[in-house]
């Protein structure tokens, strides 16, 4: 056998061995969605950070008011091979999750660390409308409790921001989101 093909054979072999050895990739991610609004259908606002915190654990909260121009409302969404979503803030490099692991209605929602756990992931349910017509809006669950969406809960202030938890997922306004690029009309 000549020398060239035992050391394409030797290559291939060494090559299939260090694949069969490789970690598998848990998904292939989507091209992820960079530098988008991720927009209330009740009131418009925008998911930031209160305070404009980029520390671990900082709650997700709305911004209402235009003039309010936080570095944490710009986020990037991946959409995994299996629908959920992962929604990264960009400024903190967190990515979205319930504030407790069980993930239950009354619970604020956070940013902490990346980490590849359910706890960060989304499913996104679309908004539900007598002509079934697609809207582009649609409620976000976490996946370890998709019977709760994220949702608005109070006002603060007059033109100011909301604070948000998980409750119920339904078909309302205060429940339905979607992302836009920032020059961009819903």
């Amino acid at each position: 056998m000549p020398k060239i093909i035992r050391a394409v054979r030797a290559a291939s072999a060494l090559a299939a061995a260090t694949m069969a050895l490789a970690p598998a990739t848990a998904y292939a991610d989507a091209e992820p969605q960079t530098n988008r609004e991720f927009i209330n259908r009740m009131d418009g606002s925008r998911l930031a950070t209160l305070g404009d915190s980029v520390a671990e654990s900082a709650q997700a909260i709305s911004l209402r008011h235009p003039n309010w121009k936080y570095r944490t409302a710009k986020w990037t969404y991946i959409v995994k091979d299996d629908g959920h979503y992962i929604i990264k803030n960009e400024a903190a490099n967190k990515c979205l999750q319930p504030a407790t692991a069980a993930a239950a209605a009354g619970d604020q929602v956070v940013i902490k660390t990346c980490n590849g756990s359910a706890a960060q992931d989304w499913s996104r349910r679309p908004e539900e409308t007598d002509s079934s017509q697609p809207t582009g809006w649609g409620s976000f669950r976490p996946r370890t409790n998709t019977k709760v969406a994220l949702t608005l809960d109070t006002y603060h202030g007059p033109g100011s921001w909301n604070t948000l938890y998980l409750n119920r997922d339904q078909n309302s306004s205060d429940r339905l989101w979607r992302f836009l690029r920032e020059d961009h009309t819903w």
